[in-house]
């Protein structure tokens, strides 16, 4: 069984590669990827994504984050695999690197019936025009006093999913192709607080007894007021929890820049490297003018939010921020180019262009 890696070890390993500046990624053509694991619809997704990979390196970019789907491997396990190996070797033509998501606290509020589909999913997946994500009902609508839910609340489904987290870091544990692997997206989200404390705990124990080359991650996302600034603002005990398993400290964070600032300042008391795998909201004075160029000086690893505007509507605010005054929602939150690659913002561009060609 492996340990949590040294802060020399992962300095190390840090230090010899080349500025991670990536984005989450989900193809214009899908909603949230469905259609990328879809035999029926698949090949035309993979067609887009040849393109849009195109794209993405020619901004600079080297790198991207993906949500990883359970359902389609307890479906058709080797054909999952098959897929997910034609994916990595069309990121690597392209020179670039995959960071999946296993897990994923960032839920809905009610539980669904059926708690699991019966099949896999087939054809285009329906969506709504108008709301980030593309649908009506998501994790930024309805009643937030609710507690979210997820599949690990099921006691039948933890076994398959910890079994689903052995197989998928068990085959690519030497893959140079898997840059980091981010085991659990936003723990304690979706007023979930604790609850999954015991299966994040788990889901990094596999990984450990398996020891694989790349480093292990989850991410803090929610800051107290002066978090950063005084030792008494302290992160909620399962984000804390979550940078104390991690080898490299990622984090999400969506605020203002001195908001950012704060962040990192708390959490470079680690003494290791960080990478912030989730930002860029504009809406909220979230802005790659500021924070591209402070990442890049500080060598903050970076994966903002989204490539081209499509089904997902992620450049859309979350449906919750339209209740808030002073906000101006005609800016894009997330996303670079428009459905026909033209870039939202030049000047923006030109800014991942420019530290892209530094790397």
């Amino acid at each position: 069984m492996g340990n949590r890696w040294s802060k020399e070890k992962i300095n190390a390993w840090y230090g010899e590669r080349p500025w991670l500046m990536g984005c989450n990624y989900v193809p214009a053509v899908t909603l949230h990827n469905t259609e990328l694991w879809q035999d029926d619809t698949r090949e035309e997704v993979l067609a887009s994504v040849k393109e849009e990979l195109k794209l993405l390196r020619e901004t600079g970019l080297n790198s991207v984050r993906m949500f990883m789907p359970f359902h389609a491997w307890y479906f058709e396990r080797e054909r999952f695999f098959g897929k997910l190996d034609e994916l990595l070797d069309l990121l690597e033509k392209f020179g670039v690197t995959l960071m999946p998501v296993l897990f994923n606290d960032c839920a809905p509020f009610e539980r669904p019936d059926p708690v699991f589909p019966d099949r896999m999913s087939e054809g285009w997946q329906p969506y709504d025009i108008g709301h980030h994500g593309g649908k009506a009902e998501n994790p930024f609508t309805g009643e937030k006093r609710k507690t979210g839910w997820i599949l690990f609340d099921e006691e039948e489904w933890r076994e398959p999913q910890y079994t689903y987290a052995k197989e998928m870091i068990s085959r690519y544990a030497r893959d140079p192709r898997i840059i980091i692997w981010d085991l659990w997206n936003e723990p304690g989200n979706s007023n979930r607080h604790s609850l999954s404390m015991g299966y994040l705990e788990r889901v990094f124990e596999i990984a450990r007894d398996i020891d694989p080359d790349q480093p292990l991650t989850a991410a803090p996302w929610s800051y107290p007021e002066g978090y950063g600034v005084s030792e008494d603002a302290q992160l909620e005990p399962i984000q804390k929890r979550a940078v104390e398993l991690s080898d490299i400290v990622s984090f999400h964070q969506y605020e203002n820049f001195e908001r950012v600032r704060q962040a990192v300042n708390g959490l470079s008391k680690e003494g290791r490297p960080l990478i912030n795998t989730e930002w860029l909201n504009r809406i909220l004075d979230n802005n790659i003018s500021e924070l591209l160029p402070y990442f890049y000086e500080n060598r903050i690893g970076s994966y903002h939010w989204g490539l081209v505007a499509g089904k997902s509507q992620f450049y859309l605010p979350w449906d919750y921020l339209r209740e808030e005054e002073g906000l101006d929602l005609t800016l894009w939150q997330h996303d670079l180019y428009h459905e026909d690659f033209t870039a939202y913002d030049e000047k923006e561009i030109a800014l991942f262009q420019k530290f892209g060609k530094k790397e």
